[in-house]
């Protein structure tokens, strides 16, 4: 590999690590306004005996924590948007 490759190899990974980083700033910061929310609604479908309800928040939750824990910051963007 010559030296020009390289260099194009190293920006190509630096751009892609500096877009990661947005997306994880982005998820994380989404994840944080809506976690308090979801937790009422949690609290509230259950006070109000909505099983229902609470089955699939609690699935949206579950599913949110996955997509942040495995770093999989574009599909947390996404559900979170689809979730408010």
């Amino acid at each position: 590999m010559n030296e020009e490759s390289y260099q194009r190899e190293m920006d190509d990974q630096a751009q892609f690590e500096a877009e990661q980083e947005a997306l994880r700033e982005i998820a994380c910061a989404k994840y944080e306004d809506y976690k308090p929310l979801l937790d009422e609604m949690i609290k509230h479908s259950l006070d109000i005996g909505q099983i229902d309800m609470y089955d699939l928040l609690i699935d949206s939750k579950e599913k949110l924590e996955k997509f942040i824990s495995e770093s999989e910051w574009r599909e947390a963007i996404e559900f979170t948007d689809k979730l408010m």
